[in-house]
């Protein structure tokens, strides 16, 4: 059955392996023999499919961000009145809230894929600057910025609404606010008032948008 699978297939399987063992026991358990064994093929298998453990390990961190930025992705409108708010800041500020909503239920789901990715960016920050770790925290912070790009300008399309070129500095400051927030709520679970906070963060990123002046010919 192992042979069955294709390279493609057999490296997802070892992300997840990695990711697992990440969770179970934290970033320090995570090696080409404990992945292989976990995945129960050969050593030979692993490296036949990542180069070196730095190259694995950047997989598992894409494929974590990449989990928990994907509720951005999946962009809702559930307003009570379809007909009343379509577009404009109501329109924003209700996807906004409903996605926001969805990012935290999803962190609620796997605390420890945030604590891996929490972990991993302080790994990366410790390594010398000739390790391959080095720059996974810059990768993971890139990643995390085209997700929210993407986001913000499928939601400004969606709502009729602009943030003048600002979308870059919008998405950094949201998602700094939004890992400081799920952050602090691994150490206190307080879901009433992580709703509260990104409330308020719907709320400043509906304030820096404009509405699209419609150009008449």
């Amino acid at each position: 059955m192992l042979s069955r699978l294709t390279i493609g297939e057999r490296r997802d399987q070892l992300v997840e392996c990695a990711l697992g063992l990440a969770q179970r026991s934290g970033m320090n358990s995570v090696t080409v023999r404990a992945v292989a064994e976990e995945a129960g093929v050969s050593l030979g298998v692993v490296h036949y499919c990542f180069a070196n453990k730095d190259e694995l390990m950047a997989a598992m961190v894409e494929r974590a961000v990449a989990t928990h930025l994907q509720a951005f992705l999946t962009i809702q409108q559930t307003p009570d009145d379809p007909a009343e708010i379509r577009t404009g800041s109501a329109a924003l500020h209700s996807m906004l809230s409903e996605t926001l909503a969805s990012a935290l239920m999803l962190a609620r789901d796997h605390p420890q894929r945030w604590l891996v990715l929490i972990e991993s960016t302080v790994v990366s920050l410790r390594a010398p600057d000739s390790s391959g770790s080095a720059s996974a925290a810059l990768r993971q912070n890139a990643l995390a910025e085209q997700y929210g790009l993407q986001f913000l300008t499928e939601l400004g399309a969606r709502s009729a609404m602009t943030f003048n070129g600002g979308e870059r500095d919008v998405v950094r400051g949201a998602l700094q606010l939004i890992y400081g927030m799920i952050q602090w709520w691994l150490v206190d679970r307080d879901d009433e008032a992580a709703t509260r906070s990104l409330d308020l963060l719907a709320g400043w990123i509906t304030d820096r948008a404009t509405p699209v002046v419609a150009v008449l010919n």
